[in-house]
């Protein structure tokens, strides 16, 4: 049986969390990114997919291969 490969993204902090929302302070801290501008490799789960697309705003994503 073949193994699904996932895709992997490289997610970057662009904007603050300076003034935003609790929730969106913890989901940018569950994606593991501790400081603005650094920048992380996920797997696209939808976990992951969930929480780039509630932080969109605040996040630049790009594929890695």
């Amino acid at each position: 049986m073949a193994k699904k490969t996932l895709k992997k993204v490289r997610i970057t902090q662009t904007r603050s969390n300076i003034g935003r929302k609790i929730g969106h302070r913890r989901t940018i801290e569950a994606l593991g990114i501790k400081r603005h501008q650094q920048s992380v490799v996920h797997e696209l789960t939808p976990a992951i997919a969930g929480m780039i697309n509630k932080v969109s705003f605040m996040v630049e994503v790009e594929e890695v291969e």
